[in-house]
């Protein structure tokens, strides 16, 4: 049966899906549905298009570089422990329950937002069980110098879980998702990224007992259900090295070959014409897309991320405030790069751009 003719039997009803072989409902569904091309191909074809015109070789844009996180730092192991008479005389305290439940093999097996959980819940209740117990028993001071400990070494756990939990680690390695231009999660992600942060500058400020430790767990369900963060720094890492190999034709152009003082003009006003139709009504505003979230997000990721023990140059370079080097100031100037060249042809070769 002829392909076109068998998807109108399927919308008019004629046909059921039930007798159709596998091969062919997967095509019927691509076709229905529609494929989504990622954002970059819009790119390559601006990019196909203009050396076609002007019939001059292009090179092929750099393949992103992996960006590494570094293993966090050991730290010297706490040796203390409670006995099983010591934690019956705690009780009264919810630290009992709290500590029997980590040593059950539940807790053992925790993940590192786990693990960053039950340090907070434990720096939290200790301070309140030590206010019911004698300063002098052993008890008081086994609790109150793991307090102390927990404390001094709760922004090494915190680190831990940004390089182990997969939705934190994943931030930074490349994938193949790009982001389209109706992307869901964007709000959810901010969201999620201010609780860490906010979980963040409460450790730093000592201030343990207003952190919400059940907000770790909500905002690494909202970065796992979107994804946002990983594709948007795909998109535009992948955005900037687009935006330079075609400013990189371009600059290859010369102006009195493309519009010769007193003779035909026609492929300055055919790349024009490309220019317009790829770059200035599909690629720059998708751009401006990518430079509102990382306007938003960038700051986040500064907060998180910046000039930490598993931060590799690479990634602090992306993410440091003010740097010309960080992911939105790179969008930018790649797109400022490539919009003034083309100022100049519209200038030289007296053509309007619209």
């Amino acid at each position: 049966m002829n392909f076109l003719k068998l998807m109108h039997s399927i919308k008019t009803n004629k046909l059921s899906l039930k007798t159709l072989p596998a091969a062919m409902l997967v095509m019927c569904f691509l076709t229905l549905t529609g494929c989504s091309k990622p954002q970059s191909s819009i790119n390559a074809t601006y990019i196909e298009r203009l050396s076609s015109t002007v019939d001059t070789s292009t090179t092929e844009p750099a393949p992103l570089k992996q960006l590494p996180l570094l293993q966090p730092p050991p730290i010297a192991q706490s040796d203390l422990t409670l006995s099983i008479v010591e934690l019956a005389g705690i009780s009264q305290c919810k630290l009992n329950v709290l500590i029997s439940e980590h040593n059950n093999q539940l807790g053992k097996t925790a993940s590192a937002a786990g693990q960053l959980k039950y340090q907070i819940n434990f720096i939290k209740s200790a301070q309140v069980c030590l206010n019911s117990l004698d300063k002098n028993s052993p008890s008081y001071t086994k609790i109150l110098a793991a307090k102390n400990y927990k404390q001094i070494h709760l922004m090494h756990s915190f680190n831990a879980m940004l390089f182990k939990e997969p939705e934190l680690n994943k931030t930074w390695l490349l994938t193949s998702n790009e982001l389209s231009n109706e992307p869901a999660g964007f709000s959810d992600t901010l969201q999620a990224l201010k609780q860490l942060v906010l979980i963040k500058q409460q450790i730093n400020a000592k201030e343990f007992n207003k952190i919400n430790s059940d907000s770790i767990f909500s905002a690494l369900e909202q970065l796992n259900k979107f994804q946002f963060n990983q594709a948007l720094i795909q998109s535009v890492r992948k955005q900037v090295v687009l935006n330079n190999n075609a400013t990189q034709l371009v600059k290859t152009l010369n102006f009195n070959t493309l519009c010769p003082e007193g003779k035909n003009n026609k492929n300055a006003k055919i790349i024009s014409n490309v220019f317009q139709k790829f770059y200035l009504q599909q690629i720059q505003p998708y751009q401006a897309q990518l430079t509102g979230y990382l306007e938003a997000l960038q700051p986040l990721y500064n907060e998180l991320w910046f000039n930490e023990s598993i931060s590799s140059p690479q990634i602090n370079n992306l993410v440091k405030t003010g740097s010309t080097s960080n992911l939105l100031n790179l969008l930018k100037s790649s797109v400022k790069k490539h919009v003034v060249w083309w100022q100049g042809f519209y200038k030289t070769c007296e053509i309007s751009p619209i």
